[in-house]
């Protein structure tokens, strides 16, 4: 793992909104877009190369690489983890998820972090439903103040980062809840639930995130897609 340092904050009880991008690349969708549109600096890049293999072109091979990038907003003390791919080993997921955390909290003391991603139920609905968890009780009743469903008992576990930087959290005493949003295809950007999550993520910080350019990306005709089970993250 190779760390830029771009510049360090001094920040007071933080929100973190990490996520990375998993079924319909609902979770780097949601942090890009947020970043975007509070306009983030970014305070860190961090670069992965943990992949098994090696790119190849005109004969020559490199070894290839994600980037990852911290970005913060001072003015609402939220800082905004996101990237372009989730890590490709399990050790290196944890390696990250707990770097981010610490970095973070170097800034200052994170009051609550945001997880998102993508679900797909076996049971279709209309598309605008997210679903929430919680690490902790107080965080769970954040979720039912504003009325978010929770995740049904059809889904067992969350994985990769933004399923584990939520188990992380707990055992580091932060509390933090995951937004998962309705898809309908596993493969192509579902910027619907994209939007639902983010007008959600709005309600709860009490800030109002325009969400037009990923309303004009959506895509309403469904795609059939046979499931004999859940699936998210």
């Amino acid at each position: 793992m190779q760390v830029e340092t771009i510049e360090n904050f001094k920040l007071k009880d933080t929100i973190l909104i990490s996520s990375l991008p998993d079924m319909g690349k609902v979770g780097g969708l949601v942090t890009q877009h947020i970043a975007k549109k509070i306009s983030a600096r970014i305070a860190a890049k961090i670069i992965l190369t943990d992949k098994p293999w090696v790119n190849h072109k005109d004969g020559l091979v490199e070894l290839p690489y994600d980037e990852y990038k911290l970005l913060v907003d001072e003015k609402n003390s939220i800082v905004i983890f996101t990237g372009e791919n989730q890590p490709q080993e399990p050790g290196t997921v944890f390696e990250l998820v707990n770097f981010v955390i610490e970095m973070v909290q170097k800034w200052g003391n994170i009051k609550t972090i945001i997880s998102s991603g993508g679900y797909m139920p076996m049971q279709k609905g209309n598309g605008n439903e997210v679903f929430g968890v919680a690490n902790n009780q107080e965080s769970l009743e954040l979720l039912k103040a504003h009325n978010v469903k929770l995740l049904g008992e059809d889904v067992k576990s969350i994985t990769w980062f933004n399923g584990l930087v939520l188990g992380v959290a707990k055992n580091k005493n932060i509390g933090g809840v995951g937004l998962f949003g309705e898809i309908y295809d596993a493969e192509l950007p579902q910027h619907k639930a994209a939007k639902n999550i983010i007008n959600t993520i709005g309600k709860l910080l009490k800030l109002q995130i325009s969400t037009d350019e990923l309303e004009q990306k959506i895509i309403e005709k469904p795609i059939e897609v046979k499931k004999e089970n859940p699936g998210i993250g």
